[in-house]
This record gives C-alpha cells, sequence and structure tokens, in this order.
C-alpha cells in the first residue's frame, strides 16, 4: 500500500502540538492564553495520534500472530531502554534513580505500553466482537467512562489503556471501512458539538481538569463531565483528522514522529525548564512558540545522528510500517 502523506503530515501537526503543550505544563499554565491553548490542545492530540495508531494497525487476518508479537517486542525493547534512560535523566538532576525506574512506564513512555496491551488486546478480540463495531466501541466508550471510578492510576498504564482504547478502536475501524462515512466526515456536527461543548468544559475547568488526564481517579461526581469531554473530544479529534491536509514540510517529521515524542522530553526538562525558571525567561505564548521551535530544532539535529536513532531499535535494522505514531 502507498504510503498516506497526509497522515504523515498529521503526525507532524500533533508532535509539535505535543512539543508546545509540554513547554507550557513546564514553564507556566496558569497564563490564561497558556492555559487556553494547552487544553484545547490535550482535548484532541493524543486521542488522535492514538487514532491514528489504530488506522495503522493490521486486522487478526492480515498478520500471523508471530509478526504481531515481534512487533510488540519491538515496542516493549524501546520502552525499556527509555525507562532507563528516563532514569539516569531524573537521577542527573539531583532524584532518586530507583524511584525514577520503579516508576513504570515513566512520563511519556505510557503511550507505547498501551500500545502494547491494544495490540494485543484487539489481536485476541473475539471474532464476534470484532466484526460489530457499534458494540464493540459501545463497550470501549462505556469503559472510558467508568474507568475514572478505579485507583489504577498511572502504574503499568492501565487506566489510560481503558480510558483511550475507543479512539484505537474508531481508527481501526475506519481503516477496515466498517464505520458509516456520513457520520466520520460530518464536519458540519463535529464543529457544533466543539462549539457548544467547549465553551463548557472550559467553564468548568480546573474541576474537571483531573477528568482530562485520562490516569486520575474522579469518581461519580466527575462522570457527566467525562461524558461532556468524551463527546467533545471525539468530535475535535475528528474534525481534525478530516481538515487536515498534506503539508510537504510536515511530512518528515510525521515519519519521525516517535523520534521526536521519546526525546522532545528530554530536552524540555533537561534545558528549557531549568534554564526558564532559573533566568526567569518570559513565558507568554509567543515566547512558549519559540522556545518549541527551539526544541524541535535541536530534535531535527539530532535526527541526522544515526545513533540516536539506532538507540530506539537497537536490535531491528528498520522499524514496521505499524510502528508506533506518537
Amino acid at each position: 500500500m502507498a504510503r498516506d502523506y497526509r497522515i504523515d503530515s498529521i503526525k507532524g501537526l500533533l508532535i509539535i502540538l505535543v512539543v508546545i503543550g509540554h513547554v507550557i505544563l513546564a514553564l507556566d499554565n496558569a497564563n490564561v492564553i497558556n492555559h487556553g491553548v494547552m487544553g484545547l490542545i490535550y482535548m484532541f492530540h493524543m486521542p488522535l495520534f492514538i487514532l491514528i495508531s489504530g488506522y495503522l494497525t493490521k486486522s487478526p487476518g492480515e498478520q500471523p500472530a508471530g509478526k504481531m508479537w515481534k512487533g510488540v517486542l519491538e515496542i516493549f525493547i524501546t520502552l525499556v531502554i527509555f525507562q532507563f534512560l528516563s532514569a539516569v535523566r531524573v537521577y542527573f538532576y539531583g532524584g532518586d534513580f530507583v524511584k525514577a525506574l520503579e516508576a513504570f512506564p515513566f512520563g511519556v513512555l505510557w503511550y507505547l505500553l498501551s500500545l502494547i496491551y491494544w495490540r494485543i488486546l484487539l489481536y485476541y478480540s473475539p471474532r464476534w466482537l470484532l466484526q460489530r463495531p457499534a458494540v464493540y466501541l459501545g463497550i470501549a466508550l462505556v469503559v472510558s467512562v467508568l474507568c475514572g471510578l478505579t485507583h489504577l492510576g498511572k502504574p503499568l498504564s492501565l487506566q489510560r489503556t481503558m480510558n483511550f482504547y475507543v479512539f484505537f478502536l474508531l481508527g481501526y475501524y475506519y481503516r477496515q471501512g466498517m464505520l458509516p462515512s456520513q457520520w466520520w466526515h460530518n464536519n458540519w456536527l463535529h464543529g457544533a458539538v466543539c462549539l457548544v461543548l467547549l465553551p463548557v468544559i472550559f467553564w468548568l475547568y480546573p474541576h474537571c481538569g483531573n477528568v482530562m488526564n485520562g490516569a486520575d481517579y474522579y469518581g461519580l461526581p466527575g462522570i457527566p463531565q467525562k461524558v461532556l469531554i468524551l463527546t467533545c473530544s471525539i468530535a475535535m479529534t475528528l474534525l481534525v483528522f478530516n481538515m487536515m491536509r498534506d503539508v510537504t514540510w510536515l511530512r518528515p517529521i510525521g515519519r519521525d514522529s516517535l523520534f521526536y515524542y521519546l526525546y522532545h522530553i528530554f530536552f524540555i526538562s533537561g534545558v528549557i525548564e531549568p534554564l526558564g525558571k532559573l533566568h526567569g525567561w518570559p513565558t507568554s505564548f509567543p515566547f512558549i512558540l519559540l522556545y518549541s521551535a527551539a526544541v524541535m530544532a535541536v530534535l531535527l539535529l539530532m535526527s541526522k545522528v544515526g545513533f540516536f536513532k539506532w538507540l530506539m531499535h537497537p536490535t531491528f535494522k528498520k522499524s514496521s510500517p505499524g510502528k508506533p505514531s506518537n
């Protein structure tokens, strides 16, 4: 199958948004404009990444179990390597190496562990369930709403796996042609939902902040807020997916999206955050964009060094087409 450059462009855009969101978190998420931008970003950037991961995942009938497990092993090796590197980073800045190592998965690495769960879960889903997208998506939606009643939290990424599985399934079913096109491509509907719900969500924030996280307990009182956020998140995710076009300069970033995802946090937490706080760097949104551009520039230079890419896949010559998209 020919490479879909539009998908690369979407991933390139999302990586830039990930960097902007994490720069805001590192320097100043109390500023009203920064806070609003971060809220918009977090409403769809990871859901869309996860949707694309599902979109790029082959059905059980398209690959043998051995190939699926080989892909899972590749992701797991990458996860272990960067878990160790993250613990080294924490130790370098005066933290506890062992505690950081035990915090599995550490920080942004939750996505890789959840991706492993999603791929295994999809592959071994009963065929009768897999062939009924309305039923399977309905179950995933209910699980996403109710997972905040658990206290699973961040360890082993179990709660986030349950929270975002519905987006993985949406991408998978769309690629399989099993979702109604008139609903998926109804940008007027998705835009109207966002227009109505976004002001309500921002009015409720920060009370619903833990609901957006995907890894926090929110209890029964948080369920109505969760339904609002999930509805808006799905609408905004589909809207961006439909409206995004192929942008040539975003393609290389999208093709190397995992590289940018894994390495960006080292530069933000190791350079931007300590220097910014030490020297009192301005944190208005234009400066946030400037710092984010600097991070992207450094990562672009790093991507030219073979060692950094080899470190992501030291036992594999090249990544498979379904490699994690984030």
